[in-house]
Order: structure tokens, then sequence, then C-alpha cells
């Protein structure tokens, strides 16, 4: 993914994912990592291989595997496009299959980038902290509860007085501060907004506002469902 249309295009919920893990990050990261891995490298062939002969019921099987894996950590997006093929495929046929399993593969493709950018800046957000788990929660349970909205709120006002030089600074340490605690996806939100400020033309900010609100929501949402390393 390279900008916020990509990323927003992809419906992902991590925070929902992470309290069926009981908050365990870790645990989370293995179970998506291995989730995304077995989907390309040994589902997705299978299905191939299957339309390739024919095999409703196998196509069926694998499909069906991916749809309820992926709901399961939070890939909505991937679980939506596999119950396509698979809502196809159990009715016995496979005309029409070819589309809706590259329609799939090009989701997983997309979660898998997604995924990739969202660990290595959750590592580099760790590595920030000299590796401390406890201090890097703590200071993105704080970042994504009070900092990132106020920083928000920053750029709203800033937006109202049509001061787009201050929308750029102010934008600038929100990308920082989404740098620090993993928010890769909130990142490529505020990036457009960005390259707004500092090009001087504010008009289309409104809309870009609505989405970085919007990811600021899951990531609050995200570090308020990882668990207490007290309890």
């Amino acid at each position: 993914m390279s900008d916020s249309g990509d990323t927003l295009k992809l419906r992902i919920d991590l925070a929902a994912a992470l309290e069926r893990c009981s908050g365990d990050i870790e645990l989370l990261s293995q179970v998506v990592s291995e989730t995304l891995e077995k989907a390309k490298n040994e589902q997705i062939p299978k299905i191939k291989t299957a339309l390739e002969g024919g095999d409703a019921k196998e196509i069926h099987f694998h499909a069906h595997s991916i749809k309820g894996a992926s709901a399961t950590t939070g890939f909505d997006c991937l679980s939506k496009a596999a119950k396509g093929l698979d809502d196809l495929v159990k009715g016995g046929t496979c005309e029409g299959a070819q589309p809706l399993l590259q329609a799939m593969e090009s989701e997983l493709e997309s979660c898998i980038e997604y995924w990739r950018r969202h660990e290595e800046c959750m590592a580099n957000g760790l590595e920030r902290c000299g590796e401390d788990k406890e201090l890097f929660q703590q200071i993105s349970k704080e970042m994504a509860e009070d900092i990132m909205p106020s920083q928000l709120e920053s750029i709203e006002a800033a937006l109202a007085e049509g001061d787009a030089e201050n929308v750029a600074q102010f934008a600038m340490q929100l990308t920082e501060a989404a740098e620090t605690i993993g928010g890769a996806a909130l990142c490529d939100c505020v990036k457009p907004l960005s390259e707004a400020a500092e090009s001087g033309d504010l008009s289309g900010a409104k809309p870009m506002i609505e989405l970085i609100r919007l990811e600021i929501e899951h990531m609050g949402a995200f570090w308020a469902a990882v668990e207490d390393p007290d309890e």
C-alpha cells in the first residue's frame, strides 16, 4: 500500500482480532502471520489446482476456510472476497470462479503488505523504546488515547483558519506519533493531508480529516485492547 486510498479500501479490524487473542500482541502476530502465510502458500495454490480440475467441492473447502480465518483475524476485506468465491462454488459450479479467485488473491496480497508494514512499524516503535515492551505499551496507550486526538484537534483548528503551514506542521507531528506506536495505516492516512498542506491547497482536506479521525479511533481501540502487563 502506498497511500491512504489503498489503506482505507481494506476493511481491517485488528482491535477485534486482538480482543480474540486476549490482548496478547505476540499471539496476534503469530496468528495473523500464520493465517496469511497459509492462505498464500497453501490454500490459494490448492484452489487454483482445483479450479483447473473443475473441483467445486475442493474450492469450497479452502475458500470457506480462508473466509473464516480471515474474519477471525480482523481482515474483513479478505473474508468478504473469499465469501464471494465460496458462495459461488458451494452450489457445485466453477463457472465464473476465475475472476472471484483473482479478486481474493488481490485482497490477500494487499492484506499481506498491510500486515508487513504494520509489523515493521511496530518493531520500529519498540526499538525506539529500547526494546522495553512495557514502556512501548505505556507510551502507545497514552498517545492513542490522548495525544493523537489532541493533535487532530490542532490540525482542525489550523484548517478552520486556512493556515496551511500549521496544518503541515501538526500533520508532521501526528505522523511522527503514529510511527512511534506502530501506526503504519495512520501514516498512510495523514500523507495526503501533509502533501495538500505543503502545496497550500486545503480545498479537499475535509474528507482526509475524517479518514484520519477514523484511523485514530481504530488505533485507540487497538491499544485499549492490549493486555495490561500487570494483569
